[in-house]
Formats: structure tokens, sequence, C-alpha cells
């Protein structure tokens, strides 16, 4: 969350200041991956050393976070533990890792179902047959929607007031994406839903090409989409839209289909 966004949020006299302080704490070990002092944390957070002293001292008494040999933090296994009911609910993971399996070996990449985690993605589950490949995620990886086909596959689900709050909170909070947004993602999204896949030809990374289909919306209203990424020296941009797009689209309707009878 950003200042702005706690700054709002505090208003609201429901809203647990120390609580989210805390939330802060924990997400900045997902921007600045490895080991944190007290001092980094502050100056991550923008809260004061004190307040973040009080907060990594109960994190780790709870079991959140834990020291290593040089006495910094990192994550501990409550965090984990706390993920285990998220994932475990989503039972489209094991029911889609045989399909998910036979596209990675055909595509040599990484395939993976992401869901929208405020204006980014998160991988919930991820599947790979070689480790060759220049990136190798793993669930829980989080990334940017607005450059990625899983992203513009995933906002091809929202519905026009989710994506229009989409687009003002990239505004807000990354203004140097919204005229990315505006000029490239709007347009894929549009396309993504006239033809069922969304491709990223190395905007991202430019070592790697993504191609990805919409999934579903749960009846939560949770959107979930399949995309994979792959090595840019394995198929041409032409490859993927002509070969690897339709494929992918291919695998999430069998998805969708073993969700159904499931």
């Amino acid at each position: 969350m950003t200042a702005s966004s706690h700054a709002e949020a505090q208003a609201d006299p429901s809203f647990a200041t120390t609580l989210a302080h805390g939330l802060d704490v924990l997400a900045a070990f997902r921007r600045h991956p490895g080991s944190l002092s007290n001092a980094e944390l502050a100056l991550h957070t923008g809260l004061s050393r004190p307040t973040v002293s009080r907060l990594t001292y109960t994190l780790e008494q709870l079991g959140y976070l834990r020291r290593d040999s040089k006495g910094r933090f990192v994550l501990g296994l409550g965090a984990l533990a706390a993920a285990y009911p998220v994932l475990s609910a989503l039972k489209v993971r094991q029911l889609a890792r045989p399909l998910m399996r036979d596209f990675a070996t055909y595509a040599g990449g990484t395939v993976s179902i992401a869901m929208p985690f405020g204006i980014d993605f998160i991988y919930v589950e991820t599947l790979r047959t070689t480790d060759t490949a220049p990136h190798v995620p793993d669930v829980g990886f989080v990334s940017t929607l607005a450059p990625t086909a899983v992203g513009r596959a995933l906002l091809s689900l929202f519905t026009e007031d989710e994506l229009g709050a989409y687009v003002a909170r990239v505004k807000a909070e990354r203004p140097d994406e919204f005229d990315y947004v505006q000029k490239r993602t709007l347009p894929d999204i549009e396309l993504c839903r006239e033809r069922g896949f969304a491709v990223s030809l190395g905007e991202w990374r430019r070592e790697i090409f993504g191609v990805a289909a919409p999934l579903y919306r749960t009846p939560t209203g949770e959107c979930l989409s399949v995309n994979c990424g792959v090595p840019s020296f394995r198929f041409s941009a032409e490859q993927i839209e002509r070969e690897c797009g339709p494929r992918i689209l291919g695998l999430a309707r069998s998805i969708r289909a073993l969700v159904e009878e499931g």
C-alpha cells in the first residue's frame, strides 16, 4: 500500500494502522528479496526506526520473521503457513498440473496460473520441465500486470468498472506506467477478449516471450489465467502468435472443463 493510500485509509476509524504497518514490513521482503535490517526496512516502508524495531520484534516472536547468521531479518515459516489455506482451496492447481506439464514440454518454458494482486499478479501454481530457461519463477512470484501476457489475460476478465479502477490506481501509484497502460495494455486487453489469448513479446523481459489465456472467475469474483513464459530463442514472434496462442487457448479450455467436471 502506498503512503497516499495509507493516508486515505487512516481516515476510516475501522482501519487498524499498526496492523497495516506490520504487513508493510512483510511486504518489503517481496519487493526486496533477501535479508533486511531494521534500517533498511525503515527506508523501504517509510516508517520510523523505533516503529520498525517494535514490529520486527513482534513478527519474529510470532514466527513471521527470523534472524539469519548476521542478525538480519528474513521471512519465517509463519508466512508460508499463512499462505497454505489459500493455495489448498484452489483445486484448479492439482487438476491442471498434467495439462500444464504437457504444455511446458511442448514450449520448453514455464507454465503458470496467476491471479490479480492489486495492480500486480501473483502465481498460485507454476510448472516447468527444464531449468534452462532464463526466468524460472515459482509459486508466490509477483510482478506487474501491465507489460505481461498473463496480466493482460487477467485484465480481460475485469468488468469495465474494475478496469477503470485499475487504470486509476496505476495513474495514482505508478504514474510512470500510466502512458504504457493507455497505449499498449488496454488495446491488448481488447485483442485478448476478441481472440482468447494475449502475448507479450519481450516487453516485460527482453529474453522472454509470454503467451496467456484467461481461465475464469471464481464464485467470489477472483480472476485466474494461465500463461507460458518461453525463451525468445525457442519461437519467433510469428510462431508465438500463430502456434502458441491457439495452443494456450486450448489449454485454458481444457482446464476449465476439468474444473467444471470436478
